[in-house]
């Protein structure tokens, strides 16, 4: 069988290969017997019919194309295998043309790309220092009191962190806007929360100012979101937050702690140790970004593509959990279609260039999972859902065991950077952090994704459904 392998571009190969009339011949009695499992034949149970009584009835140009459908797949995985070519999506078919003695396929392959793995080991790796400063302990110590505080009126103009009890009317061209009037309505001067603009006017003002100015609508409106229109915001009463004083007697009555003292400790944990886990996610997080912005290599359009296609099923799929569609997405956050593919391609990207130096990590430090690892991981997840069976039997029917396999290993991989790499503070010097990297479990399997094809493990046999679509 003559072949040629012809580059078409950094990680595109055309593939040419002949099937012979022999071939396509001998390949009539099993798809033969495939259509016919399929068709109500007068006197022939299905999938028994003969050859001659089935080519009669599809037509022999139709049982032609089954055949040739039927014989591409195992062809081309074998010339794959020959030639040591990885596809990333599933191969294309370019083009059938018919020849002596046979047909000529042409099918398009996207290779996986390959990088120059950066020198990983060592490296520094700057991030937030953890150590709590004492203005983040007043801030804590702060938000717990406000918790607390009560609101006294006072007669001067109104500040940051003040309330102000104010009447809101919004119109436009002289007709009230349904829904953006309010009646003593108290608000928190330098919050931002209620419209664009109202906290550099409010401060400095005192009861009884009336202000008028022109704003957007806010979020909230729907269609008319953004919308500029004439806003009224009268200023009834000024109030100032009182925080309680702060001493061991009031300690000991509102809190489980007994002293001021005892109260500040536990806070500056809490604020320790939510602050080391940050600065964890956020070295987690720039031990692999600064990795792969190191990277430079082309990514195949068809890749992208492909996993541009993956990622809007998923989120699809979420809205509608959500009992939404994209276009109340898209009205919500005001993004256009156009915006929304392009955030989504520069996802893809990021996504394929953070796999591709996952995986050329774990291959240079020989990372291996096996098949075991991987049941116990399965074994997991459906130990979580309702049904347990059902689970497991959806699951391996879905042929996800390899994404799974994929995820643990680069998720070991991740493992790998980060214990050779060196977290730093701003000043260079060496912070400890406690890591651990997220379970592998919650990075898996959403339920959205049991049963689909994975981005990148397309199966060789998906050509057929193609090449039976463009005969159409």
């Amino acid at each position: 069988m003559p072949i040629t392998v012809t580059e078409t571009g950094p990680f595109e190969r055309l593939v040419t290969f002949q099937l012979t009339d022999d071939q396509i011949s001998a390949g009539k009695a099993e798809t033969a017997r495939k259509l016919s499992r399929e068709m109500k034949l007068k006197g022939f149970r299905p999938g028994k019919a003969p050859v001659p009584v089935v080519e009669a009835a599809v037509g022999p140009a139709r049982l032609r194309s089954e055949v040739i459908d039927d014989l591409v797949p195992p062809a081309l995985s074998e010339i794959l295998d020959a030639e040591d070519l990885r596809p990333a999506v599933t191969p294309q078919l370019e083009g059938l043309n018919d020849v002596d003695g046979g047909v000529e396929v042409e099918v398009k392959v996207t290779l996986w790309p390959s990088i120059v793995l950066p020198e990983y080991k060592g490296r520094e790796v700057e991030v937030t220092s953890p150590t709590v400063t004492p203005e983040e302990r007043e801030t804590q110590l702060r938000r717990m009191l406000e918790q607390f505080a009560t609101v006294e009126e006072v007669d001067r103009p109104a500040a940051a962190g003040d309330f102000v009890s104010v009447d809101v009317k919004a119109s436009k061209d002289g007709e009230p806007i349904e829904g953006a009037i309010a009646a003593d309505l108290l608000y928190e001067v330098g919050s931002g929360l209620l419209v664009e603009g109202i906290d550099q006017r409010l401060e400095g003002v005192g009861p009884g100012t009336v202000l008028e100015f022109e704003a957007p609508l806010p979020e909230g409106f729907g269609d008319r979101a953004g919308e500029q229109v004439l806003f009224e915001i009268t200023v009834n009463e000024v109030k100032e937050r009182i925080l309680p004083g702060l001493d061991d007697s009031w300690v000991d009555e509102n809190t489980e702690f007994e002293t001021v003292d005892e109260l500040k400790a536990e806070l500056e944990e809490q604020l320790g140790q939510a602050k080391l886990q940050a600065v964890s996610r956020q070295f987690a997080e720039r031990a692999l970004s600064t990795l792969v912005d190191e990277v430079d290599v082309e990514l195949p359009e068809g890749l992208v593509r492909t996993e541009m296609d993956d990622q809007l099923h998923r989120f699809v799929h979420r809205l509608e959990d959500s009992e939404l569609t994209l276009e109340d997405y898209f009205a919500a956050t005001g993004l256009t279609q156009e915006q929304f593919l392009d955030d989504l391609r520069q996802q893809a990207e990021r996504a394929l260039r953070n796999q591709l130096v996952l995986e050329a990590v774990a291959k240079d430090a020989d990372i291996e999972i096996t098949p075991e690892e991987v049941s116990s991981v399965i074994q997991s997840l459906a130990a979580q859902s309702d049904d347990p069976v059902g689970y497991l039997q959806t699951f391996r029917q879905s042929g996800r065991e390899l994404a799974v396999a994929g995820d643990i290993l680069r998720n070991r991989a991740l493992d790998a950077i980060l214990s050779a790499a060196n977290p730093v503070d701003e000043d260079g010097h060496p912070v400890e952090l406690r890591l651990n990297v997220t379970e592998v479990e919650a990075e898996i399997v959403e339920a959205e994704s049991v049963g689909e094809t994975p981005a990148g493990e397309a199966s060789v046999g998906e050509v057929t459904a193609t090449t039976a679509e463009e005969e159409e």
